[in-house]
């Protein structure tokens, strides 16, 4: 079951939403804070970390961290 970003278009306030596998590309997401039923779906990014067999953090994720567009910086790691 994915967990999806929304912005409410009528009090622009951003919320998450587990929406069922059966669901998906269904409307019925209402802003929790208004109620709302103008929301529009955002893109979201995803960041995971590992460790090597050595115990060094990596990271497994593309492309940068949501504070710079670097992959590779302090708050990368």
């Amino acid at each position: 079951m994915p967990i999806f970003e929304y912005l409410c278009l009528g009090c622009e306030n951003e919320f998450e939403e587990l929406v069922l596998s059966s669901k998906v590309g269904e409307s019925g997401i209402a802003c929790p804070k208004c109620q709302s039923p103008r929301v529009q779906k955002l893109l979201s990014g995803f960041h995971a970390r590992s460790r090597n067999s050595g115990g060094e953090a990596r990271s497994l994720s593309s492309g940068g961290c949501s504070s710079c567009s670097s992959s590779n910086c302090a708050h990368c790691k």
